[in-house]
């Protein structure tokens, strides 16, 4: 039944065009995640790399299909089968345990952020404690003293604290 189901996905997407695509989509998903990665551009490529990671994805299951009999061969193999559950325990622990709002992975960095007074922000990040507050205040978030956290700040001005905590990270570098 599997290698009915190859020849007909291989008569409908030849490998000579699914493979191509695949590589292309890959190679713009993982541009355009760079580019979000460092704050670039956010609106556009986000939305364009949400769509196109969706046309990614049915791209290389259509490929996975097409060479599944040299998929089942690899993964034949101890080395592949250790690289996958590898990739799958990391991204597990790191999106996994965000997403159900357990400690650990970037909820944990976020809250100790938040948490941190801005004094402490400002060693962290080297940069200097009024700018830090005028750069929070230019974006709503008024802070009173260094002592007061991003949290504490960002409840007092109605703004999530790990919006204010992501604002923050993503313009530091411009702060220095």
């Amino acid at each position: 039944m599997a290698s009915q189901l190859n020849t007909r996905v291989v008569k409908l997407f030849p490998r000579r065009v699914i493979t191509p695509v695949t590589g292309a989509l890959a190679l713009v998903i993982g541009i355009s995640g760079g580019m979000l990665f460092f704050h670039l551009g956010e609106g556009v490529v986000k939305t364009a790399h949400e769509w196109l990671g969706m046309l990614f994805v049915m791209a290389m299951l259509i490929h996975m299909l097409s060479n599944w009999n040299a998929i089942t061969q690899y993964f034949r193999q101890g080395i592949a089968r250790v690289a996958l559950l590898s990739v799958l325990l990391v991204t597990g622990a790191f999106l996994g345990t965000g997403a159900v709002g357990l400690p650990g992975g970037p909820n944990l960095i976020y809250q100790a952020l938040g948490d941190a007074p801005i004094a402490s922000l400002a060693v962290l990040f080297k940069v200097d404690e009024a700018g830090l507050i005028k750069e929070l205040g230019s974006r709503g978030i008024p802070v009173t003293t260094t002592a007061q956290s991003i949290g504490d700040a960002a409840v007092v001005a109605g703004v999530n604290a790990r919006d204010a905590v992501k604002q923050l990270v993503s313009s530091v570098g411009s702060m220095r």
